[in-house]
């Protein structure tokens, strides 16, 4: 199937998830299952997006992060030069719309791309770890210049099959939930 096609039929499935009763307890569980890991145990700098809200919600996520200890960071995007480096979160009201209406960093942090562990994002995924975000390809790009371990929350109907691309970069490990 056609990326674009695949795309769009897997965030129509992710916009009626999000008003799923079950939705915010299968995050939870997304979490905990992370928490689990020796990734993340051993991380002290983390990388996550700040999600939508047909995505795996980070916020909750992040929150435990802090409360854990480890130090938080966001993408920093620049649109113009279609880059990606990562900011220092320490606090959630530090947040507010970027010029796409994405959340991101507000106050003045530290910037960096040394990351002990980066959730990375997506809308499809197989089940090598390869993915198709949102067609910027700021993710990809990321991870081809930089290696630090990487794991993708995701819901069982996000896995489908297609063949990657010569630029795509697979993450490291999903931890996948069910969702029926």
């Amino acid at each position: 199937m056609d990326k674009q096609i695949l795309r769009r039929s897997k965030l129509n499935e992710m916009h009626e998830f999000k008003i799923n009763d079950n939705k915010q307890s299968i995050d939870i569980e997304l979490s905990n299952r992370l928490f689990d890991t020796d990734e993340y145990k051993q991380a002290t700098r983390i990388g996550v997006v700040l999600s939508m809200d047909h995505e795996f919600d980070t916020y909750k996520l992040i929150e435990s992060m802090l409360k854990d200890g480890k130090a938080v960071f966001v993408p920093k995007t620049d649109y113009q030069n279609k880059t990606m480096t990562f900011q220092s979160l320490q606090n959630l009201n530090d947040i507010g719309p970027d010029e796409k209406g994405i959340n991101h960093v507000v106050t003045d942090t530290d910037l960096t791309n040394e990351l002990e562990l980066l959730i990375v994002p997506g809308v499809v995924f197989n089940q090598m770890g390869y993915r198709i975000g949102y067609g910027g390809g700021y993710f990809d790009k990321f991870l081809s210049q930089n290696k630090q371990p990487t794991v993708s929350l995701i819901y069982d109907f996000q896995l489908d099959q297609f063949k990657p691309e010569s630029h795509d970069q697979p993450v490291d490990k999903l931890i996948i939930a069910t969702t029926k």
